[in-house]
């Protein structure tokens, strides 16, 4: 069976449904969450991120309140932008979500950049001319209402192909090469999960964003199902980037 391996920066930004769509196509994963010292496959003793890819088919990182330019603060970030230049390297598939996606932009020399307002909800997306042909994106568009939830976002990355933007970011998918993806938007989301993040986060998010107070259930009821299918639909495509099946 073949193994995925998650790097998860807060336990409040789990693999959802990536997670769910990874077992759904006969994969498992492992997680690694380096704020909290934990990892799924070495539960007594944290043994840090993996140096190398190993026996792992691919690579997702996931969400986080921290920024990616915060390196001083946490420094494994640096060594994670190094795992996925990694990943790439070896052939296999990376995926990077919201704060993983800026990670992966500054893995390749991009910029993370503050929008200057909080971008929260389900918000439309376009895909951009470069969709069509791509092979996580074709035939999906051309638009969609995705989750998201953050302040920063990505420009400039030597090399990206713009898959997708919307909202308050002119880059809301990008591709690296072949195999290695950014998505600002949070499709792994489920309403649990966007709930603990207003939960825990809410004296910043509800100050922003007043109206999510009622708006958050009634955004789900409207946008998730055809959120989930997209998921399930991009995550089946994308463990095939590295040869798999």
């Amino acid at each position: 069976m073949r193994r995925f391996l998650f790097v998860v920066s807060e336990a409040v930004a789990p693999a959802g449904n990536v997670g769910l769509a990874l077992l759904e196509n006969g994969a498992f994963y492992d997680t690694v969450l380096p704020n909290e010292k934990h990892a799924s496959a070495s539960p007594l003793a944290y043994p840090g991120l993996p140096e190398d890819p190993g026996d792992y088919a691919g690579l997702i990182v996931m969400g986080g309140a921290m920024s990616a330019n915060d390196v001083e603060d946490y420094p494994y970030l640096l060594d994670l932008e190094a795992l996925i230049r990694k990943f790439d390297s070896a052939g296999r598939p990376v995926l990077g979500i919201c704060l993983g996606a800026q990670v992966v932009a500054r893995a390749y020399g991009g910029e993370v950049v503050h929008t200057g307002q909080l971008e929260t909800g389900f918000v439309p997306i376009k895909l951009t001319d470069d969709a069509v042909d791509d092979p996580l994106f074709t035939g999906t568009g051309p638009e969609f209402n995705l989750f998201q939830n953050h302040y920063e976002t990505v420009r400039n990355v030597p090399g990206a192909v713009v898959l997708a933007s919307g909202g308050h970011c002119p880059v809301q998918a990008f591709r690296v090469g072949g195999r290695v993806y950014g998505t600002q938007f949070h499709m792994e989301a489920t309403l649990d999960i966007a709930r603990d993040w207003y939960r825990r986060f809410g004296d910043v998010l509800y100050r922003d964003a007043p109206a999510m107070e009622h708006e958050l259930d009634a955004g789900f009821i409207s946008h998730f199902p055809a959120q989930a299918d997209l998921c399930k639909l991009l995550i089946r495509r994308w463990m095939t980037l590295g040869g798999g099946t």
